[in-house]
């Protein structure tokens, strides 16, 4: 028998045969989902307020040519994931939109479809419909649905308030060389696991929505996406080179070099949040809790809406704060 990457995998195969046979038959179900996949539209009653994001992963753009089925799902699946854990919310449901390229590709399929499976469960989804389609190239388009309360925005930072980061960013801009050409120097393996399969931080969101005043997930850049937040408030937000949390995985690298990868490399995924100063001790208690680290990298102040930067307590110019779209 043929092994799995020796076998023929290029065929032909109509929409609705591709539906049945790679995404029919998932396990998990909503109580508020009324109709699913199989319908024109899909019929949905929540009881909370919902929120909506979409995200597009395009091949050569968002995930390299040569990734596998499985990570180019988890590429598309996890950072459209994160914008839930910036709202606070819980997950509930997703629809996806796939272009792929004829003749279907039955090796990267199957690896692509068990892996989202695997996702939508891990993380509690239900896949509730979609489109498929054939174009020159794969595209992946997911819309997450989630459930919350109060859901945390971009525009509630208040004067004073701490800006906080979870984890260590940086990581993925770090491993993207290696990524993109197999020759160059091998990179950390906590740098490829940022990189192809980075942690949306869904519980942390949801138990900072009591504790925190604004939050963004970090896809652009720290400085960037701080930016974001900043420019919705109306305020600046001060970040301290001093403060950002490097890896350990960063020991030995030039400084100048690991504080571009951290400031405007973007693809993290980790949260960038503010808070104010009396919710210190209790944000120590949560990281703790959850083992995540929780770092507090500056400060938000009168302004105009923008992210500054200090290194050394004086003012510091990035060539390019962050990752552009277009």
């Amino acid at each position: 028998m043929p092994l799995p990457w020796q076998r023929a995998t290029l065929f032909a195969m109509n929409e609705f045969e591709l539906i049945e046979h790679y995404f029919r038959g998932w396990s998990g179900t909503h109580p508020d989902l009324i109709l699913g996949q199989g319908d024109d539209c899909l019929i949905w009653h929540p009881l909370r307020a919902t929120v909506m994001s979409i995200d597009t992963a395009v091949e050569g753009r968002h995930f390299p040519p040569q990734a596998t089925g499985a990570q180019a799902a988890q590429r598309a699946f996890l950072p459209a994931l994160s914008d839930l854990a910036a709202m606070g919310a819980e997950p509930a449901f997703f629809t996806l939109a796939l272009t792929l390229p004829s003749p279907l590709d039955d090796a990267w399929l199957t690896d692509f479809a068990i892996r989202l499976r695997e996702l939508s469960e891990l993380h509690g989804l239900v896949l509730a419909g979609g489109d498929t389609t054939s174009g020159p190239g794969r595209v992946i388009s997911l819309q997450m649905h989630g459930l919350v309360d109060a859901p945390m925005r971009r525009s509630g930072v208040q004067p004073d308030d701490d800006l906080w980061v979870s984890g260590f960013p940086g990581r993925a801009a770090a491993a993207l060389p290696a990524v993109l050409n197999s020759s160059a120097q091998p990179p950390s393996p906590d740098w490829l696991a940022a990189y192809w399969s980075p942690q949306p931080r869904i519980e942390l969101g949801q138990r900072l929505v009591t504790l925190a005043s604004a939050a963004i997930d970090v896809s652009d850049g720290l400085v960037a996406d701080s930016g974001h937040l900043a420019r919705a408030s109306g305020l600046d937000l001060v970040i301290d080179t001093q403060r950002v949390p490097q890896a350990p995985s960063f020991k030995g690298w030039p400084q100048q070099q690991v504080l571009s990868w951290i400031l405007t490399g973007g693809d993290d995924y980790e949260l960038a949040f503010t808070a104010a100063p009396r919710q210190r001790d209790a944000l120590i208690a949560l990281a703790a809790s959850l083992d995540i680290p929780l770092t507090r990298i500056g400060r938000a102040q009168a302004g105009d809406g923008q992210a500054l930067i200090r290194h050394n307590g004086l003012p510091h110019t990035l060539a390019q704060t962050g990752f552009q779209h277009f």
